[in-house]
């Protein structure tokens, strides 16, 4: 299992950067044309501890995940903190998507995928809120790169409702999109291949307890590709 726990810094939330990956577009259906999938490379439907994804269990004061009832569970006890966990599972241009449900805690909180994943130093997160905005963020040499604050989307289920989250990547454009809505673009070849995850976690002003429920982690080739 691969898994990290990480309090928040407030300086990582308010500095906006001007290096890494550039936004194309903000805002719903716009941006690149649309990717659809191929073939299915991966699916997780946590109904089982024996196959699919090497996600393992942790359960602690601060942060668990564990499988319970065919989801996978996360849950992040402390204000302005995350907890991210690997599949184990590496892949270059793809479509990555998971079923994500708030089941506790406040709307305020952070969900999301992880990609391009080499270690706990490199990698990318496409976050939502359960308060309707989404986010990008890159991690670089330890650094977190910030190019886009949090931005509001009509594409995003409200409160404890369900969210489809995908990560379209072909070749250095990502696309993040929330049940079937584009949401924005980025161009970035820092990481062309790496592994894939999820994420779950807090706010400074939401607070802590925010418990967020996984269903049918899934990896698609791009059609034609």
């Amino acid at each position: 299992m691969e898994s990290s726990f990480w309090i928040v810094p407030v300086v990582a939330l308010t500095l906006l950067f001007t290096a890494g990956p550039v936004c194309l577009a903000e805002g719903d259906g716009v941006g690149t044309p649309e990717l659809q999938k191929g073939e299915l490379l991966f699916i997780d439907d946590f109904q089982t501890t024996k196959v699919g994804g090497s996600w393992g269990c942790v359960r602690g004061e601060n942060q668990s995940n564990y499988y319970d009832d065919g989801k996978y569970i996360i849950n992040v006890a402390p204000a302005d903190s995350w907890w991210r966990v690997s599949s184990g599972k590496s892949f270059g241009d793809s479509i990555v998507e998971v079923e994500a449900t708030p089941i506790s805690g406040p709307d305020d909180n952070v969900y999301g995928v992880m990609a391009g994943w080499l270690n706990w130093s490199n990698y990318y997160l496409f976050l939502i809120s359960g308060d309707g905005y989404y986010k990008f963020t890159k991690r670089e040499g330890g650094a977190w790169i910030q190019n886009d604050p949090w931005t509001k989307s009509d594409a995003i289920n409200l409160g404890k409702a369900m969210n489809l989250i995908q990560v379209k990547r072909q070749g250095e454009t990502l696309s993040f999109c929330a049940n079937g809505k584009k949401m924005a673009d980025y161009v970035d070849d820092s990481f062309p291949e790496g592994k894939v995850g999820i994420i779950a976690g807090t706010t400074a002003c939401g607070g802590g307890n925010v418990t967020v429920s996984f269903d049918n982690f899934s990896v698609w080739n791009i059609e034609g590709s």
